[in-house]
């Protein structure tokens, strides 16, 4: 079934999903600090990364490896990567790093993972990408399928209370539209040079979430909403220092779900 046409502003370029070849391409230009500065790091410090020693993380959706290949050396786990665009995968597997390991999902599955292989697991800007409640749905049964009882997830995305306003690297949203579920929001990101690639993504409540995480057999769901004045204690210096943050101190755009197998 063919996705929604997404609202891009006319004259832009469009990808009607992440797995477009085309996508992928533009994807890894992108600049995603605000991802990093109020996001993976947290998602990190949430799953327990830096005593998890050599525990296995599943990377459920890596998209280009980046995540993968820096939890990987930064703290020491084995990471088992999904995706379900080859080309992401095939540009993730280019990094060469040495302790990931990258399986396709195929109709929603992991293809070579078994059952409990994971001692946590990661979701990062995947379930806002996924069109329908079933893909939803399907998604997380099979990230539940391969946790070990007891693991922790983090599902990291966008806010959506924050939709319509725009961050250092990532506008989300139109401004003063109000969003339904299941509608198609789009969501511009800034690339290295300054200039924004576009991409569809689709609102869901985070009611939504917390009902299949539920559904699906998770436990001890909460909500987080990390801020700029966390992150000068978890996110890297460098980073942290690299801008003002302005509109990210004003509404923080990112929301972190965690919940146990």
């Amino acid at each position: 079934m063919p996705e929604p046409e997404s609202v891009f502003s006319a004259g832009s370029t469009q990808y009607p999903s992440y797995d477009d070849a085309g996508a992928t391409a533009a994807y890894v230009t992108t600049d995603r600090g605000t991802d990093w500065l109020l996001g993976h790091f947290f998602v990190f410090e949430a799953l327990g990364l830096p005593t998890l020693g050599a525990g296995k993380v599943l990377d459920f959706g890596c998209g280009p490896g980046a995540v993968a290949d820096f939890a990987a050396r930064r703290f020491g786990v084995r990471v088992l990567a999904t995706d379900v665009a080859p080309a992401m995968l095939e540009m993730a597997r280019k990094r060469g790093t040495p302790d990931v390991e990258y399986h396709q999902l195929t109709e929603g599955r992991a293809v070579g993972l078994p059952d409990a292989c994971a001692d946590a697991a990661m979701c990062s800007f995947v379930l806002t990408a996924v069109p329908a409640i079933e893909g939803l749905r399907t998604a997380l049964s099979e990230i539940r399928r391969l946790m070990k009882p007891g693991a922790r997830l983090a599902i990291l995305g966008t806010d959506p209370d924050c939709l319509g306003m725009s961050f250092t690297s990532v506008e989300p949203g139109e401004p003063g539209v109000n969003y339904q579920t299941g509608d198609v929001v789009p969501v511009r990101l800034r690339t290295v040079d300054g200039a924004w690639q576009q991409f569809t993504n689709y609102y869901w409540p985070l009611s939504v979430y917390e009902n299949l995480l539920a559904e699906a057999g998770f436990s001890g769901i909460e909500q987080h909403r990390p801020t700029v004045d966390q992150a000068e204690s978890v996110a890297d210096p460098e980073l942290f220092h690299s801008s003002e943050w302005a509109a990210e101190q004003a509404c923080p755009p990112l929301i972190i779900i965690t919940a146990d197998a």
